[in-house]
């Protein structure tokens, strides 16, 4: 009786020890706000919204310490696309880590350089942390670049150039491909203000 009170202690100890030991690993802050959008790409969403305005939605990917995603061990957890996911195994494929492979829970971590990590699930999914939105007023002299055909979505071998007026037409026809994070750059001057949308792809494809 005394044994087996013994081992239903130390069992009870090895468990809390391993769940006190157990880490949360998050991904980093983004390195930029709304309000800080001067010469950078951001993915973006764009909607229109009334009378000659859209609404973008803005968002940066989600990135991880490198020292943390490789010091990530079976019983950790893994906070990433508003999910915490616990860790039952660890695999390495060169440089990048592939957690809980063959489950419904598998999570692609693949190594960006500079110390970072990068979620990629499937179709080149990348989970996204959302920075904000804003509405903007639709201008004329907008420049877009788009690679896709607007309404079939067929891949273009370069790239069509109109402004803004076509842009919005484009935004209000329900028949056409979205402009949306997954193939949407937004890029923004020094004030905070838009030069350049480019749209590279159709996520439908």
């Amino acid at each position: 009786m005394k044994k087996l009170l013994a081992l239903t202690l130390a069992l009870v100890l090895a468990l809390t020890l391993a769940a006190a030991s157990a880490e949360t690993v998050k991904a980093k802050p983004a390195p930029f706000d709304m309000d800080h959008l001067e010469n950078r790409m951001v993915k973006t969403d764009i909607r229109y919204k009334e009378g000659n305005t859209m609404t973008l939605t803005l968002y940066v990917p989600e990135v991880f310490d490198a020292e943390a995603i490789r010091s990530v061990k079976a019983g950790d957890v893994i906070v990433t696309d508003g999910e915490e996911v616990t860790v039952d195994t660890v695999e390495t494929d060169g440089p990048d880590l592939i957690f809980n492979k063959g489950t419904e829970k598998e999570m692609l971590f693949c190594y960006r350089g500079n110390g970072e990590f990068e979620h990629v699930g499937w179709s080149d999914y990348v989970p996204w942390i959302c920075l904000g939105t804003r509405d903007v007023e639709i201008l004329e002299y907008y420049p877009i670049l788009d690679m896709i055909d607007p309404i079939s979505g067929d891949i273009q071998e370069e790239y069509t150039i109109y402004r803004g007026d076509r842009l919005r037409e484009l935004l209000q026809n329900p028949d056409a491909i979205g402009f949306d994070v997954k193939n949407t750059d937004v890029v923004f001057d020094w004030l905070n203000q838009i030069v350049l949308i480019r749209r590279e792809f159709s996520s439908s494809q």
